[in-house]
């Protein structure tokens, strides 16, 4: 008896063993980007300086007035565009000290200059905020100009001036341009090819969910004297440029590669995303009464103090129909606020794969990378219904969720590892009842 006892001990304990190396090849499976799968030649570095580039900022119109950096203006600017109808009032918020004046504002494209009318102006914790009006209602796209007695700012299609909002509305979803290059993909001249084309798309806006740039591994566009990727400022302000080449407002928050503070570059990704789309990580904006809500993460996820300031504006938006966007669900972030408030559309990028499903009401819509040639058009058609690629999606029995999980976030392998425990206790179970016969 005592020999089968080991026997069942020793199975018990293979099972085991079978068990946990199933769990770690399987888990952490979605932590890193998505292998490409459909992969084609591989090409040779190109240098920057080559005839094929795309960094000589004098070669090309606009890259100097999408690659500057802000220097005063916070709010609208080119990564946080404000969309305003006819004779609408907006707020535009200045980083300037308490005694700065003699404040100009204009709106500026190729063929207009709009003087903006200041109508109250308040000085409150560092910052300067504006309720301003364009003279002019003219209808298109704008670069906003800033002249004071502290300098001077400049930031490009962060106004748009439209006549009326109305339903339905189109907006597009684009993700993961990994500029310059991406694994064997030369991404500068993929993601160029695709805005052609979507520059002609008949949209509101844009939402860009993560990884503008690659950061370390673009290997394919390297420094021609150190023979290293180019430094983390040359590959933003190369994709603001080409975002810029859309011709629309585009909303961009940063994934992992745009923040990532563990390359080896010249400079430090997260502060030059700082210098260029501001260091407030979250945008909120509102379209009829959708409220689209999207913050920028790494993989440890918002700090407890932005997660906070999101989970405040959700309770303020409670009643209105929400679109949340976000880079990936790190530290299980969007899905705990999606289980606690009324989102309908959860919208991101980051494993380079399209997928659509509906769970609890929501729709969950991954978008593929820019250089696999992708890109999706949203149809809002009315206060409770999107409609994406044909099919309609109403939301209209949303439930509305008011408690907080409280199951750790964290703890993302407990369910893996139950599931691969059941067949070795059933097995062990069915032995012992054997062995007893």
């Amino acid at each position: 008896m005592f020999t089968h006892h080991k026997q069942i001990a020793y199975s018990f304990l293979i099972l085991l063993t079978w068990s946990s190396l199933i769990i770690s090849t399987t888990t952490d499976v979605t932590s890193n980007d998505s292998e490409i799968t459909n992969p084609i030649p591989t090409l040779n570095a190109i240098n920057a300086t080559s005839s094929t580039e795309y960094f000589n900022e004098t070669s090309h119109p606009r890259y100097n007035l999408v690659g500057r950096p802000i220097d005063l203006i916070m709010c609208p600017n080119k990564g946080n565009p404000k969309i305003v109808e006819f004779n609408e009032t907006f707020e535009i918020v200045v980083n300037a000290q308490a005694d700065a004046d003699e404040w100009e504002f204009s709106l500026r494209n190729d063929t207009t200059d709009i003087p903006i009318n200041i109508l109250t102006s308040n000085y409150l914790d560092t910052k300067w905020y504006f309720e301003v009006v364009s003279t002019l209602n003219q209808e298109g796209l704008y670069d906003l100009q800033l002249n004071c007695s502290e300098g001077d700012d400049y930031q490009t299609h962060s106004v748009k001036i439209i006549e009326e909002r109305s339903y339905p509305f189109k907006f597009l979803h684009i993700s993961d341009s990994h500029f310059p290059s991406y694994d064997i993909y030369n991404t500068t001249d993929i993601n160029l090819k695709l805005i052609q084309v979507l520059k002609n798309l008949d949209v509101e806006f844009a939402i860009f969910t993560g990884d503008v740039i690659e950061g370390a591994s673009a290997r394919m566009f390297v420094d021609p004297v150190t023979g290293l990727s180019l430094a983390a400022e040359v590959q933003l302000k190369l994709g603001l440029w080409a975002l810029d080449l859309l011709d629309m407002p585009v909303y961009i928050i940063a994934g992992n590669h745009d923040l990532d503070t563990s390359t080896p570059l010249p400079d430090d990704p997260p502060v030059i995303w700082r210098e260029y789309l501001g260091s407030y990580p979250i945008m909120n904006f509102d379209y009829l009464n959708w409220s689209f809500l999207g913050y920028s993460a790494t993989r440890t996820g918002l700090t407890t103090e932005h997660y906070n300031d999101v989970r405040a504006i959700l309770n303020e938006k409670s009643a209105n129909p929400n679109i949340l966007f976000y880079h990936s669900d790190y530290k299980d972030q969007a899905t705990n606020l999606r289980n606690s408030y009324n989102i309908e559309v959860m919208l991101y990028g980051h494993e380079h794969n399209y997928e659509e499903y509906v769970s609890k009401d929501t729709l969950y819509f991954c978008q593929d990378a820019m250089f696999n040639n992708e890109s999706s058009v949203f149809t809002v058609l009315n206060s409770t219904a999107v409609s994406v690629k044909g099919t309609e999606y109403d939301f209209t029995p949303l439930i509305f969720y008011t408690e907080i999980p409280t199951t750790d976030p964290t703890n993302e392998t407990t369910t893996p590892i139950l599931l691969s425990l059941i067949p070795a206790l059933m097995l062990f179970i069915h032995i012992v009842r054997k062995e007893k016969k």
